[in-house]
């Protein structure tokens, strides 16, 4: 109860939750094949195939830019990077440059 008191009256809502791993969100006629985080896992990349084969990076981040303002958190900007390829040897090597490391083990 005195979390409640604290960020009704005092408006302080304490520090900002870490990332929700747990929700996923969903894309229009593909399926995600993969999600690849950052060490810090505040982003991460959606690996996502449609009945083609097209696969698709899908680039997140952990957004607590209004937390302090009383909106919460939550993931931003699930949009389309402009990557795809048809392999997903491929589609993990370009996901991983999204996040910055270059290097990753499989």
């Amino acid at each position: 109860m005195p979390g409640f008191f604290r960020r009704f009256f005092l408006s302080d809502f304490g520090p900002p939750p870490p990332p929700d791993v747990a929700e996923q969100p969903s894309f229009s006629s593909q399926r995600i094949v993969e999600t690849i985080y950052s060490d810090s896992k505040q982003e991460r990349v959606f690996i996502t195939v449609d009945e083609t084969g097209d696969y698709r990076i899908y680039l997140q981040w952990w957004d607590t830019s209004d937390w302090k303002a009383g909106y919460g958190a939550r993931w931003s900007h699930a949009h389309h990077s402009g990557s795809h390829t048809d392999m997903i040897e491929r589609a993990r090597e370009l996901a991983h440059e999204q996040l910055g490391s270059p290097r990753y083990d499989t």
